[in-house]
């Protein structure tokens, strides 16, 4: 009896210990070393002044009886005329997106549908857009809205 007892209990040890081996969990595969992330390169933006041409919020760049919006970057800084207010800050361009951290604006009451322009073109400048330029033109997209620019010439300043 005691020879069966003792083989039992080796049996019990032996599952026991099975058991305990397929609960525990295998060994992590070994990660990849991968490259330290590249440092944040920024990219200059084209420093100049530029006149809104077309966008998913106005087809004409402008609401009828104002001036057209107007976008400046220069030395880091942003400058943009809505056709009523003027907004500013720093900008950066950081991998093709352009980053406006702070956008201070005045504060003029605007008639409709310009306040709703306005309120779209910086909404525009501030959700960090992707930029293109192409020669003279420079392309803003964000989402689902869509700006495109052009340097002004001399002879296209538009008055109301």
């Amino acid at each position: 009896m005691y020879d069966r007892l003792r083989s039992h209990r080796s049996r019990l040890a032996a599952l026991a210990f099975a058991i305990v081996q397929g609960c525990a969990t295998a060994p992590e595969p070994a990660q990849p070393v991968l490259p330290p992330p590249p440092e944040f390169v920024f990219e200059p933006l084209p420093d100049g002044e530029w006149e809104l041409v077309t966008a998913s919020f106005a087809e004409t760049g402008r609401i009828p009886g104002a001036r057209r919006a107007t976008l400046t970057i220069r030395d880091g800084r942003i400058s943009a005329f809505s056709g009523c207010n003027t907004a500013g800050g720093a900008v950066l361009g950081r991998h093709g997106l352009l980053e406006v951290p702070e956008l201070a604006a005045t504060r003029r009451g605007c008639p409709e549908p310009l306040a709703w322009f306005e309120a779209r073109y910086f909404g525009l400048l501030k959700a960090r857009p992707s930029y293109h330029v192409e020669g003279n033109t420079l392309a803003l997209i964000a989402d689902r809205e869509r700006a495109r620019f052009r340097r002004p010439t001399a002879a296209a300043q538009d008055t109301p």
